[in-house]
């Protein structure tokens, strides 16, 4: 009885490998990815907004997919709005049964809309956008270049409501979003909320 279901998980394993194969090799390697921040009513470029992009490493096990941290870059929009982030490589030394996935992006500068998840964002702030597209394919959209648009936030109810989409999601370690992190603990004092600066991404 042991051995049946010891084999039943060996073969649930490589299934689940072989469904992560085609992304799955020993080098990563792609990018860049480029954009440009811009006010969604005056349509001018919004400086100094931070963007982090996330890259989660997939694990295939019996129990299907599971996604943790793997790496983040983190940088400021220049005077033009714009960002780029250069091509990103990465070693995975399990790719038989990991592979690397991302980035996402989350992109935030007080008394603004916070972009996090990105169907939610345009779901709720831009749905006739054509950049409400899934995960993967906004990543892909990216490396053509993309205005992403941020709506200013003119009450301070609006500014409590979207404070705590500006967090990442996929346990992003503090020390690859200090700025980020910044920012929002800037939000949380001009809001008049506690002092003791939050830490950690959801």
């Amino acid at each position: 009885m042991a051995r049946i279901f010891f084999l039943t998980v060996v073969i649930m394993m490589l299934w689940n490998a072989s469904a992560l194969a085609s992304s799955a090799s020993l080098y990563y390697s792609d990018g860049p990815w480029m954009g440009k921040v811009i006010d969604a009513e005056t349509k001018e470029p919004i400086e100094g907004a931070v963007v982090l992009a996330v890259w989660q490493k997939v694990y295939a096990s019996p129990t299907g997919r599971h996604h943790y941290f793997f790496d983040a870059i983190e940088l400021l929009t220049d005077k033009n709005g714009a960002f780029i982030i250069s091509k990103f490589n990465a070693v995975n030394f399990l790719p038989i049964i990991r592979h690397i996935e991302g980035p996402d992006f989350t992109i935030f500068k007080p008394r603004y809309t916070p972009f996090g998840d990105s169907y939610d964002y345009f779901h709720k702030y831009f749905p006739n956008s054509p950049l409400k597209v899934n995960r993967n394919t906004l990543s892909e959209l990216f490396k053509k270049g993309v205005s992403v648009e941020l709506l200013r936030l003119k009450t301070r109810e609006e500014r409590l409501r979207s404070l705590s989409d500006a967090h990442p999601l996929g346990g992003v370690p503090d020390n690859k979003m200090p700025i980020l992190l910044d920012f929002i603990n800037l939000e949380r004092k001009e809001l008049g909320l506690d002092h003791i600066p939050i830490k950690g991404g959801k």
